[in-house]
């Protein structure tokens, strides 16, 4: 299916279910006619700019909202996701890191500890 028409043919409001099979790694929207789309979400986000966070956030999606990422796979909009996620990780990690320089840490110690939010943050 043509990602830019997708739309024009099948709409979320025809989508009779849709979920992430951890199994096959395959989200599968199956629509009121009959038709049934399956997405490799491996290859869908090897070809992302993604951090750990970002994909994290993709996969956390991926359980909980399997539509939205769905939505936002073939309309292009993932890529956008994953930036948006990196630019607030970036801004709070700055943050965090200044706040354990304030407490008087080494920067390289406050760099690990923030690195180690994250790590556990997702």
């Amino acid at each position: 299916m043509d990602n830019r028409n997708w739309e024009g043919m099948y709409s979320i409001e025809n989508i009779a279910s849709c979920e992430y099979n951890i199994d096959n790694g395959y989200v599968e929207v199956h629509f009121t006619d009959k038709n049934i789309l399956r997405i490799k979400c491996e290859e869908v986000e090897s070809s992302l700019n993604t951090t750990e966070q970002s994909l994290a956030k993709l996969h956390k999606l991926l359980d909980d909202k399997p539509i939205e990422y769905v939505a936002m796979a073939l309309s292009g909009e993932l890529q956008a996701y994953c930036d948006i996620e990196a630019d607030m990780v970036k801004g709070m990690f700055g943050n965090i890191v200044q706040s354990y320089l304030k407490q008087g840490y080494s920067k390289a110690m406050a760099e690990a500890m923030a690195r180690e939010f994250f790590r556990y943050e997702s």
